[in-house]
């Protein structure tokens, strides 16, 4: 697994790992503050502050040993002996993998919004997979509602969530839940892949005056698809996203997260999200990637990937692995 431990791919992107090896600025995650790491975008480019970013977290205390494990053969049983690992008190029944699908998962899955290599990835686990039927536009607290009482119904054998997108939105949310604690009581673990858990500059600039922005509107309009929801996906005092993350204590959390250089955009519409986002810092096209280094719980920055999980290297031996490690 390269995700994480990433080879040169050509002579400048060589250059470019040396450059973050050879820097001597902030060390600690802590210290990468937004406005750093916007400094760094103006003065070093996007490239420089991306790969910086992924070697902070890779190279620190709080994720390098577990990443560490996961790059040893047979990455799940690493991380089943390491880093992940289930409390005394939970149930060791192998669990059932719970999609929280992204939005218009219904209308548009090749974004992959469904989760269907989620799903892949579980069946050839052996694993039962179900989909907590969430609106595919809903708004967080609807959503948040529905998953909650939809977890209430899936009491029998013990569940890994496993978000997708806004689904990591959704999941922030219920979590807030003043029911939460009972709701998650049977979850043993959330694997977040991109969830945008603070919200999005692009929400902004969707629901703004811009003409282009007038545009996509009108075209998701008189296709009949409500973007409602974007106005709880903004970041700004008092919306939804607003708040830190709070997780129970049993409940062991991954976020998967793209780690992207210019190069590796090959989809026109991510090119266009990522240069939309480069004011406001390193991003996978959606979500800042300045956010994710205050969550709590395990990171897995994933080197090459966008916002939709497209690097070149598959990804599905990550989730296998981390799936893997929640297995009894």
């Amino acid at each position: 697994m390269t995700h994480f431990f990433p080879e040169p791919a050509d002579a400048s992107e060589r250059a470019l790992l040396d450059r973050v090896a050879q820097w001597d600025g902030a060390r600690d995650l802590a210290d990468f503050t937004p406005e750093l790491l916007v400094e760094l975008m103006r003065r070093e480019g996007s490239d420089f502050a991306t790969a910086l970013l992924h070697h902070r977290i890779v190279a620190s205390e709080e994720h390098g040993p577990f990443l560490r494990a996961l790059r040893e053969p047979e990455g799940s049983g690493a991380a089943r002996s390491g880093s992940i690992h289930v409390e005394d008190n939970v149930s060791h029944e192998r669990p059932v993998v719970a999609i929280v699908p992204g939005a218009f998962y219904r209308e548009n899955p090749r974004t992959g919004a469904d989760g269907q290599f989620v799903r892949e990835v579980a069946e050839r686990l052996g694993l039962p997979v179900v989909t907590a039927p969430l609106s595919s536009t809903g708004r967080l607290a609807e959503n948040a509602q529905l998953l909650v009482e939809w977890l209430a119904t899936q009491r029998a054998r013990p569940l890994v969530l496993v978000s997708v997108s806004k689904g990591g939105s959704d999941l922030k949310v219920a979590l807030q839940r003043p029911d939460a604690g009972a709701a998650f009581a049977h979850v043993r673990g959330w694997i977040n892949l991109c969830g945008i858990l603070d919200g999005t500059p692009m929400a902004e600039w969707l629901l703004s005056s811009d003409w282009l922005a007038r545009a996509n509107r009108f075209v998701y309009r008189i296709r009949g698809r409500s973007l409602d929801f974007l106005e709880d996906m903004q970041r700004r005092p008092g919306s939804p996203l607003a708040g830190p993350l709070v997780l129970p204590p049993h409940l062991r959390t991954i976020h998967v997260v793209g780690f992207p250089l210019l190069a590796h955009l090959r989809n026109g519409l991510v090119r266009r999200c990522h240069a939309r986002l480069a004011p406001f810092g390193p991003n996978d096209g959606s979500l800042l990637l300045s956010d994710v280094i205050r969550w709590h719980g395990q990171l897995c920055p994933v080197w090459g990937a966008d916002h939709y999980l497209r690097p070149s290297e598959d990804v599905r031996p990550l989730l296998a692995a981390l799936l893997g490690g929640f297995l009894a």
